[in-house]
């Protein structure tokens, strides 16, 4: 159960867009420790299979870059000195 509270914060909190099993000690966890799942089609922990005595395997946010604003928005100022401001062409 703390398994699917875990995943149900991480999706909750907004700031993820897919999640990572992390941790994996065994066979059925090995294989699938490089791949991101949408918080739907997470697998549950533990998963079928495990042969770990207790199982470790952790759910990790992976951020989800296009949730946030874009960095050229943010820094409208940044060329504010730039010697290449005007446009050459127009003159």
């Amino acid at each position: 159960m703390a398994h699917k509270k875990s995943l149900i914060e991480l999706e909750q909190s907004g700031k993820y867009g897919s999640v990572i099993i992390k941790n994996c000690n065994c066979e059925a966890s090995s294989a699938l420790c490089t791949q991101h799942f949408s918080f739907k089609h997470a697998p549950s922990l533990p998963l079928k299979g495990c042969t770990a005595t207790q199982c470790t395997c952790e759910y990790q946010g992976v951020i989800d870059r296009r949730l946030g604003g874009r960095r050229v928005s943010s820094c409208h100022t940044c060329f504010k000195n730039d010697k290449h401001k005007v446009d050459r062409r127009t003159q």
